[in-house]
C-alpha cells in the first residue's frame, strides 16, 4: 500500500529466489535451446533467430524484471502484476505487447489435489511481434513439457508457426492441465453418490462440504479464462484468422470444463440435501420405534396400575383367574397394536428402497 503504480518493489516478506531461465530461439536455421544466466545474454540472442521464447521457472526479482522490461518494451503495470500474482486470468494489451495471466493448478501424483486443497500458481505471458516471455510464479515443474517437445520436433507445426501460435499452445496446455483435476473431482462426486445409493447410509456431510468448496475454487479459476479467451479472439493485431480458429478450439475446451464443474456442483448440492434428508429419515426411524414402544406400554402400564391397586373391595383380588386374565389382557393389547402397526406398514424401514413390480 502507498506505492506508486508500476512500482517493482519486492513484496514484504516474500523470498527472492534465483529463477531458472530457459531460452528457445528458432525460425532461421536450427533450433537453439539453452539455459541462460542473465537478461543481457537473452538480449544478445534476440535478432539472431526469427522467434524467441524465454521461460522463467520462478518469479525474478524487481531489478531483473525492470531490466527485462527495458530490453523487450514491457509495461511497468504488467511487470508489477508479475510481482503480485493474482489467481484470476486476464488479458491486457500494451501497444505492441500483449500481457496474459493464467492460473496453473498445482497437482500432485497425477491429478491429486495438493494437501487436500486446490492451489494455483500464476503464469504470466508476454507476447510480442517476435518473442514470447513466460514467467511462472513458483519453481519446480510445469505443464509446458508438451509445448517444448513439439517445438523440438521439426515435423510439427510449432516451429513453422510464429510467436502467436506459441502463445496459444502455452495457453492451451494450461487449459488441458485442468481436465485431470476436474475428472478427479467428478470421480469423488460419483464415489460419494454411489455409496449413498448402494448403502442407503448417511454420507459424510463434511466431506461433501469440502468437495463443494474445492469445486467452487476450481470454478473461480476457470471461469475468467472464458472471458480471457473471448478477449484474445478479438485482438486481430496479435492473432490472425488461423490463430483465432485455434483460440476458438481452446475456448470450447474451457466451456467443457465449466459444464463439467456446473454438473458436479449441482450433484454435490443434491448430495448435501440428500444427506440431510437421510439423517432426518434416520431420526424418524428412531422416533417411530420409540413411539411404538411407548404406544404399546402405555395401555399395559394402565392395566397393571389398575390391577395393582390394593383396595379391599376389588372383586378380582380374590378371583383365581384374575392374574391370568390381566396377563392375557396385556398380551391381547400388544397383539392388537402389533397387527395395527403391521397393517399401517410401520415395521418397514423408511430407508429401504421401494419395491418394484
Amino acid at each position: 500500500m502507498g506505492l506508486a503504480p508500476g512500482s517493482l518493489a519486492q513484496p514484504a516478506g516474500s523470498a527472492v529466489a534465483v529463477p531458472i531461465i530457459e531460452m528457445f530461439a528458432w525460425g532461421t536455421g536450427d533450433l537453439i535451446e539453452k539455459r541462460v544466466a542473465s537478461i543481457a545474454e537473452i538480449a544478445q540472442q534476440r535478432g539472431t533467430q526469427k522467434f524467441l521464447w524465454v521461460n522463467f521457472d520462478g518469479t525474478p526479482s524487481g531489478e531483473t524484471l525492470a531490466e527485462l522490461g527495458r530490453n523487450f518494451g514491457l509495461h511497468l503495470l504488467a511487470l508489477e502484476d508479475v510481482l503480485r500474482p493474482t489467481p484470476r486470468a486476464k488479458v491486457e494489451p500494451f501497444d505492441t505487447v500483449l500481457f496474459v495471466v493464467a492460473p496453473i493448478p498445482l497437482l500432485q501424483d497425477n491429478s491429486v489435489l495438493m494437501a487436500g486443497s486446490f492451489e494455483t500458481e500464476q503464469l504470466a505471458l508476454f507476447l510480442g511481434p517476435d518473442f514470447v516471455i513466460t514467467i511462472q510464479e513458483r519453481p519446480g515443474g510445469d505443464c509446458l513439457d508438451g509445448v517444448r517437445q513439439r517445438l523440438r520436433s521439426r515435423e510439427g507445426r510449432q516451429q513453422r508457426k510464429g510467436a502467436a501460435y506459441l502463445a496459444f499452445s502455452i495457453f492451451d496446455s494450461v487449459i488441458d492441465y485442468y481436465f485431470p483435476l476436474v475428472n478427479a473431482l467428478s470421480n469423488r462426486v460419483d464415489k460419494i453418490e454411489g455409496e449413498v445409493v448402494d448403502s442407503r447410509s448417511v454420507p459424510d456431510m463434511y466431506a461433501i462440504r469440502e468437495l463443494k468448496h474445492e469445486l467452487a475454487r476450481v470454478r473461480q479459476a476457470i471461469w475468467p479464462m472464458r472471458d480471457a479467451l473471448t478477449g484474445l479472439m478479438t485482438m486481430e493485431s496479435f492473432f490472425d484468422m488461423e490463430n483465432r480458429i485455434f483460440l476458438r478450439s481452446a475456448l470450447d475446451h474451457v466451456m467443457r470444463l465449466i459444464d463439467m464443474l456446473e454438473s458436479d456442483r449441482a450433484c454435490a448440492g443434491d448430495l448435501m440435501e440428500l444427506s440431510i434428508a437421510l439423517a432426518n429419515a434416520k431420526l424418524g426411524e428412531v422416533t417411530k420405534v420409540l413411539t411404538m414402544i411407548a404406544t404399546i406400554f402405555i395401555p399395559i402400564t394402565f392395566i397393571a396400575s389398575i390391577y395393582g391397586m390394593n383396595f379391599e373391595h376389588m372383586p378380582e383380588l380374590q378371583w383365581a383367574l384374575g392374574y391370568p386374565m390381566a396377563l392375557g389382557l396385556m398380551a391381547a393389547t400388544v397383539l392388537g397394536f402389533g397387527i395395527m402397526f403391521w397393517r399401517r406398514g410401520w415395521f418397514e424401514s423408511a430407508m429401504k428402497p421401494p419395491s418394484r413390480r
